[in-house]
């Protein structure tokens, strides 16, 4: 989820001006870049329990020593300090203390591969031996009520809100962790293509990716419940919108797609305004309370807009359960080599999984279940993927051979070896509780950076 930001407050007078918006996101093909983020949750080492944001050495405190120690710039919520930014990168908290990186902008995963090594050695620099960071999809252990909220003003609307439209809205709030990719387009035909593209692969993605099967310590019959519990969060906002399977869209329809799904809040002088169940439509043209629609409370509201792929000024792939070091990095790799390679996105088109939205979602379905051992109409999964990594090894090479430097196609055997033994996170980490009998401590350690 975005941190808040400032805010432009140009006013919203027309639907023009938004996809205006998306066509000012446009890049040029030479200037292409992209951004990673992951979650990672707090435990102490100690006890193995959940860091809290208040209790002393805790999440705010440990916000407070990366600052003083490595000088990042301080971002405050009604007087806590919520989130940290610095040289084009931001570190957040997620509702339940989820340590979030935004990555900056780069050019190869080798640079994200130095982003995310700075920034594990500095959190290990300041935590030392009294925090574990852990990066499941979802957390294997404890009851909704023992994790506590943190203090950012916005989930407190959410917190109200999303429960009437889902029964596990707080687990995604609270018990989640995903990485995801952010991607550069370069005209409104090439956001299209890449949207529907990331929409039909994504269940794919997903099932080399699963990483959450246990729930309340114990197997939940899920090899991605993290994905399960998007399906019980919020219909309006969530999901694979009917209107991205097809070919003959645009800006506009993605505007249209926007304007109805219910809002959150607007931000006035650094105070949230509750606007949740309100479309941004009815807003733009009636105003609320004396406050009319800006380009920032669109802004906003995109980051409150959860579809699987997701478009700002740039596009987010978000399919995906966080896991290992390694796993981290091979997320951006792949979805590089298939969207910003011609051979890569030309093979993606070439086996994109149905395209019926109801057999799409099917498949999905029986992805958050068995993962790579999923076989649907859509297809065997374990063999889906090898193709699809094929295509993005591909891809990789190619712009390797373009830009004159080492192939990063190098950050795709972890996903080769998981698609070739069908064998994935989720099915270590079930074979690790059981080994470990349990122990929460010790699965802790043993999945720890």
């Amino acid at each position: 989820m975005s941190r808040d930001q400032d805010q432009d407050m140009t006013l919203l007078e027309s639907k023009e001006q938004l996809i205006e918006y998306f066509r000012s996101g446009e890049k040029q093909p030479g200037s292409l870049g992209f951004g990673t983020e992951h979650e990672k949750f707090v435990f102490w080492r100690d006890s193995g329990r959940l860091a809290s944001y208040e209790e002393p050495g805790g999440i705010g405190d440990l916000l407070e020593q990366l600052a003083d120690t490595f000088g990042y710039e301080r971002a405050y919520d009604n007087g806590k300090l919520v989130a940290l930014t610095g040289d084009g990168a931001a570190i957040t908290l997620e509702p339940g203390g989820q340590f979030e990186l935004s990555g900056k902008i780069t050019k190869t995963v080798f640079e994200t591969q130095t982003e995310l090594n700075t920034h594990l050695d500095q959190l290990a620099q300041v935590a030392g031996d009294r925090f574990a960071f852990v990066s499941w999809g979802m957390n294997p252990f404890d009851e909704l009520d023992e994790v506590p909220w943190m203090p950012k003003s916005r989930y407190g609307i959410m917190k109200r809100y999303l429960p009437t439209r889902g029964d596990l809205a707080h687990w995604m709030m609270k018990m989640t962790c995903t990485v995801q990719g952010n991607y550069d387009y370069v005209s409104e035909e090439d956001a299209v293509d890449i949207l529907r593209t990331s929409l039909r692969i994504s269940p794919i993605i997903s099932a080399l990716f699963v990483n959450s099967p246990l729930r309340h310590a114990q197997p939940s019959g899920f090899q991605s419940y993290r994905c399960h519990i998007w399906t019980r969060t919020d219909p309006d906002r969530t999901g694979f919108p009917d209107f991205m399977y097809g070919d003959d869209w645009g800006y506009g329809d993605y505007v249209d797609y926007v304007l109805d799904v219910p809002m959150f809040l607007i931000r006035r002088d650094d105070r949230n305004i509750d606007m949740a169940g309100h479309s941004f439509r009815d807003f733009m043209r009636d105003g609320h309370d004396g406050h009319r629609a800006t380009i920032g409370d669109f802004e906003l509201h995109l980051s409150t807009v959860f579809p699987e792929v997701r478009m700002k000024k740039y596009i987010e792939v978000r399919g995906a359960d966080a896991g290992s070091r390694e796993m981290l990095l091979a997320l951006p790799a792949i979805w590089k080599g298939l969207l910003y390679s011609k051979v890569g996105r030309a093979g993606a088109r070439s086996m994109m999984v149905s395209s019926n939205p109801a057999q799409h979602r099917e498949c999905f379905a029986k992805v958050h279940r068995e993962g790579l051992r999923a076989s649907t109409p859509c297809g065997d999964f374990a063999t889906l993927a090898l193709e699809l990594l094929g295509y993005a090894r591909d891809g990789l090479d190619e712009l390797a051979a373009r830009d004159g430097h080492e192939s990063e196609a190098i950050f795709l055997e972890p996903l080769f070896e998981i698609a070739h033994a069908a064998t994935t996170q989720a099915d270590h980490l079930l074979a690790d509780f059981e080994a470990l009998g349990g122990d929460r401590r010790a699965l802790i350690e043993k999945w720890a950076f």
